[in-house]
């Protein structure tokens, strides 16, 4: 599958520089990362060029033409680190195709780029209909062609677009969906590719909820087992999964296949710091964190900012009393998205943490396995129905912003507080950046991933 991500304030910016309202066609170039998984191509937006309308040598409503020129230091910059290059153009007058002068100057282009990195890598081409939709192609070294199957767009809203794949619904199982979202959005549900991380207390309700809104497919990460200590709070599970120790994935596996919604499930029992889940986590079209750990946050910011994914974050705390007892129960959902701010700028974990929590997994006794647990001193608090909350919120936050649905524009929802004990919940924007993970937006694979030297490929940690 071929496909290409842009962060939502790239897209903006290109969006005024497309369409500045003189109904004139005008380009941009972008310098991309890479992703390769199983058989997909992501070019990834990192940095964009907007050609100067005044270097331009001429401009109308059905054609640009400008000084290639201008993307020399771009292509400096892909030669040393193999980076793609995405031409971008608007159709201010519409029409979803490549004009024949499209044709000749992408295949000029093109071939030069190829001719001068010789990388026998893809570079693409897209065109920004008046309703900002893109569409593409890619060109490959011997200058043959194929479509961009998906272009997403990872910003305030859940926006993407899907060419050449069918999706078919069973209207018959989706029908009260169907009557609140409509066709078009749950075609694209269908078309999607949602890694769910951490698949206990409010991870297993959020898978529960994706499956029957006909979620195409699930990526289930979890290294843990159904014990005595979480059986009252992981949805499916029963009580002999606890005493055959069973794992919480095959346990979400199989409780997902019994529903017959036709939604694909794979599995990891394994750390989401482990190389090949941040490979496949790397092609999912969205993110939910169900991680108490300053390590999995962590990995799982660097992994939404470097393959421009947007990621959902959900904790909950239980304040104790310092008499056995909890005098507050608090929960959170956040919403990151590239180029924003971080779960670290956040205050969600700290550097120290971060520190502590890796020097203590070098440590066989590695970290405890539930944070919350041991601050409250209980073993098995009944907290399923604080978890069963903060997971709907956190699933009906990403549902407003793949079918917009709130009063309040999604742009000033950054995150979610629930404070249970003063019956209250409430929203801020959090629009501040965060200059720490803003430098990682857009570099894809790299080596090694996330620069993160235990997730070096194996031939170069050989």
């Amino acid at each position: 599958m071929n496909i290409i991500r842009i962060s939502g304030k790239a897209y903006k910016r290109l969006i005024e520089h497309l369409y500045p309202g003189d109904n004139k066609e005008a380009v941009a170039i972008a310098l991309c990362g890479r992703a390769e998984y199983n058989g997909s191509h992501v070019l990834l937006v990192k940095e964009v060029l907007h050609v100067p309308y005044d270097i331009c040598i001429e401009r109308k409503g059905d054609l640009v033409r400008w000084p290639t020129d201008v993307i020399n230091p771009f292509l400096e910059k892909a030669q040393k680190k193999n980076y793609g290059i995405l031409k971008i153009h608007c159709h201010p007058g519409g029409g979803e195709f490549f004009s024949d002068y499209d044709d000749e100057s992408d295949i000029n282009l093109f071939r030069s780029i190829h001719s001068y990195l010789d990388d026998n890598l893809p570079h693409a081409s897209c065109i920004m209909l008046p309703d900002k939709r893109l569409f593409g192609r890619f060109f490959f070294s011997d200058m043959h062609s194929e479509i961009v199957h998906k272009i997403s767009v990872a910003g305030d809203d859940v926006i993407s677009w899907n060419y050449g794949i069918d999706y078919s619904l069973e209207d018959k199982l989706q029908e009260r969906n169907l009557q609140a979202f409509g066709r078009k959005t749950m075609l694209t549900l269908k078309g999607m590719r949602i890694g769910v991380i951490g698949c206990s207390g409010t991870g297993s309700p959020v898978i529960e909820q994706l499956k029957r809104l006909g979620v195409g497919e699930l990526i289930l990460v979890d290294p843990d087992y159904v014990d005595f200590l979480n059986l009252n709070r992981i949805t499916g599970s029963e009580l002999k999964d606890a005493e055959q120790k069973v794992l919480k994935v095959d346990v979400m596996k199989r409780e997902i296949e019994k529903t017959g919604f036709e939604t694909k499930v794979k599995t990891f029992a394994r750390s989401v710091s482990d190389y090949e889940v941040v490979k496949e986590l790397s092609i999912c079209d969205f993110l939910f964190g169900s991680v108490d750990t300053a390590i999995g946050r962590h990995t799982l910011n660097q992994i939404s900012s470097y393959y421009l994914i947007q990621l959902i974050d959900m904790g909950v705390k239980l304040e104790p009393d310092g008499n056995g007892g909890i005098k507050d129960i608090n929960g959170v959902v956040h919403f990151i998205q590239p180029e924003g701010s971080s779960l670290l700028s956040r205050g969600q974990y700290t550097s120290d943490q971060l520190y502590a929590e890796n020097v203590r997994s070098k440590n066989k006794d590695g970290i405890l396995r539930n944070q919350y647990l041991a601050e409250v001193n209980e073993f098995s608090p009944a907290v399923v129905s604080v978890n069963m909350q903060v997971a709907s919120t956190a699933v009906n936050d990403f549902l407003a912003r793949l079918h917009p649905y709130r009063l309040k524009p999604n742009h000033e929802v950054g995150a979610i507080y629930i404070r249970f004990s003063d019956v209250v919940s409430y929203s801020d924007s959090l629009p501040e950046t965060c200059n720490a993970f803003n430098k990682m937006t857009g570099l894809g694979d790299v080596e090694p991933l996330l620069n993160t030297p235990n997730l070096a490929s194996i031939e170069t940690a050989s």
